[in-house]
């Protein structure tokens, strides 16, 4: 796989990631508007968010390496 595909890729993944942690808050919220436990919801949105934070640091990286291979070619 190109590295350009890798990075669209690792922006989709972010993108995606974005929006199940957006509705797992809404859902947190109902439930704490209901007054019902929210343990797991919470424990889950912090997976979530664990994993967003390692596409992030990925996509980073790619992007790193794309800057980096675009200076040795002279680009």
């Amino acid at each position: 796989m190109a590295l350009n595909d890798d990075i669209q890729m690792a922006e989709r993944h972010v993108l995606q990631a974005e929006r199940h942690i957006k509705l797992q808050r809404a859902r947190i919220a109902a439930l704490k508007r209901r007054r019902l436990p929210r343990g797991k919801a919470s424990n889950f949105l912090q997976l979530l968010e664990d994993a967003q934070s390692m596409h992030l640091q990925h996509l980073s990286r790619l992007l790193e390496q794309a800057s980096h291979d675009k200076r040795v070619a002279g680009v």
